[in-house]
């Protein structure tokens, strides 16, 4: 009798297809066991080469749970570099702020200076002179000072008639060379083709991308890190300028930042420049693997809050040789249902493959999540025991940032990464054996020292030809007024001083004493 149905039709064309193999079962019912049996297999297969550890549901009950065993991190921690055996601040600094970095700024500066001039030169900024690379660091150096010691404008640190004022950055570099250095320091050729100006970040891309690579290639984290934002303050016009209420500094530049738990070193940080495409989705999901890509396969410990917590993010950084764990929100994807208010202090935890979901009622319902945690392990822990990082490095970074005020927002960046190396450098001198100061402050002082030079003569030849012994010093040294002696020769200038040099025994104004060095020397200032 014929079969009516398609699938006894297709059970037909098995057994005709069939019929000369030894190993298929003629009969039609041991047939399908025996195919079934064979799809299983397969699989099983499957499921062990490629999806193995990944269920689909969550249990609650102890006795289904599967312990799990850290994998230790892989990598040694520590200096991947030889320093030598007396640690400097400069010694340490210089590895990240290398010689190619310094002439980087001192091309670039005078390369802006020179088509800046050229457009306008009609324009009154003062006479200039290309920038040297000990004049570089000298600038760079007073920057730090500015940061140790604070005052409202940076005019304010040459002021000489009130006491209050009187600092000793005169003596080192001219503050009208200052402003004009300040005016011309540059990153970024702008004329350059072969730069992306369709990208937002173009001006500081390859500085930043630079640093970045010496913070690796320098220090190895000890296996535990933060992944956290950092606010650089900014309030003028910007696209990609952030608002976030609940940070101390609210406006400003946002900077995702992956630091070493323990120490807050700063390993890798990208600049928030807004969504990349029309419609960027899962931004805490990309943002987390690509600060953690230099990292895979090593088993590093990446712990974060619940802003970039998720379970398909877990899922791939255990993929990718990553552990991870941090606080998760409750409306996530992929988690067990919300336990209802507990007896404060209990908790419940479930487990799915190599997750650990555990909620423990604290004030409120705290939820964690995890991908490396034992699910059946009790014990005590420490609050932010991980979490620090970050915030550890925007303290310190805070304390000496030099943030004057520009209108130019790629400077915030350049000198928030300048603050950032320079605590970097203090992680690694600390771990080198630095014991000449007490603290970051007094690595800071030294760094600032060693960087600061006499650069008031422009050029080695002109500073051999000075005399012996001139050091011009306007002070009050006339009891009666007196007509200061550059005002006299050039008609339309008020005479009357009580101000002289003491070297020369000349009445001056003080704004009048590099024209006196000039006459007196023939020096350019």
């Amino acid at each position: 009798m014929a079969r009516s149905s398609e699938g006894s039709n297709i059970e037909v064309e098995l057994e005709k297809e069939n019929s000369d193999s030894d190993d298929v079962p003629a009969d039609p019912i041991r047939r399908d066991q025996w195919m079934s049996m064979l799809l299983e297999d397969e699989e099983d297969d499957l499921v062990g080469d490629e999806l193995c550890g990944f269920q689909n549901e969550w249990t609650r009950e102890p006795e289904e749970f599967v312990s799990q065993v850290k994998t230790q991190y892989n990598r040694l921690p520590g200096l991947k570099i030889t320093l030598p055996e007396s640690v400097t601040p400069s010694a340490v600094f210089s590895r990240f702020f290398t010689e190619e970095l310094w002439m980087r700024l001192v091309t670039e500066t005078n390369q802006y200076a020179e088509q800046t001039r050229s457009a306008t030169p009609m324009s009154p900024s003062g006479k200039w002179s290309p920038v040297t690379l000990e004049e570089m660091k000298c600038f760079i150096g007073l920057c730090l000072t500015m940061g140790i010691l604070k005052l409202p404008s940076r005019r304010d640190y040459w002021r000489q008639k009130k006491w209050l004022f009187q600092a000793r950055l005169p003596e080192v570099m001219a503050r009208d060379w200052f402003t004009m250095i300040w005016r011309y320091l540059h990153l970024q050729d702008n004329t350059d083709t072969s730069v992306d100006h369709s990208d937002k970040l173009w001006k500081v891309r390859g500085f930043l991308e630079y640093l970045t690579r010496r913070f690796q290639e320098v220090y190895e984290v000890d296996g535990h890190a933060t992944v956290d934002e950092s606010m650089v303050k900014f309030k003028g016009r910007l696209a990609f300028r952030q608002y976030l209420p609940l940070k101390p500094i609210k406006w400003g530049i946002k900077m995702w930042v992956m630091a070493e738990s323990s120490t807050g070193y700063c390993t890798n940080f990208q600049v928030y420049s807004g969504h990349e495409g029309p419609a960027e989705k899962g931004l805490a999901h990309r943002v987390v693997m690509d600060l953690t890509r230099p990292y895979y396969g090593s088993h590093l410990s990446v712990y974060m809050d619940n802003f970039y917590s998720g379970v398909e993010l877990y899922e791939e950084m255990k993929l990718k040789g990553l552990d991870a764990c941090g606080t998760i929100r409750a409306g996530r994807k992929g988690l067990p249902p919300k336990p209802s208010v507990l007896p404060k202090p209990e908790y419940q935890v479930a487990q799915k493959d190599n997750l650990t979901f555990c909620a423990w009622q604290d004030t409120k319902v705290v939820m964690v999540l995890s991908n490396h945690h034992d699910p059946t392990a009790t014990g005590k822990v420490h609050r932010r025991k991980h979490m620090k990082g970050v915030d550890l490095l925007d303290q310190m970074v805070g304390y000496y940032l030099f943030n004057h005020r520009s209108k130019k927002w790629w400077r915030r960046i350049f000198f928030f990464s300048l603050m950032v190396s320079c605590y970097n450098s203090y992680v690694v001198g600390r771990s080198a054996g630095w014991k000449a100061g007490s603290g970051y402050k007094d690595w800071v002082e030294d760094l600032a020292m060693e960087l600061v030079t006499d650069v008031r003569v422009k050029s080695a030849a002109q500073h051999a030809s000075r005399p012996a012994g001139a050091v011009h010093n306007v002070q009050v040294i006339f009891e009666k007024r007196k007509v200061c002696s550059v005002c006299s020769q050039k008609p339309g200038r008020a005479g009357a001083t009580l101000y002289g040099c003491r070297q020369c025994n000349v009445p001056l104004h003080p704004k009048c004493l590099p024209e006196h060095r000039n006459s007196c020397f023939g020096l350019e200032i």
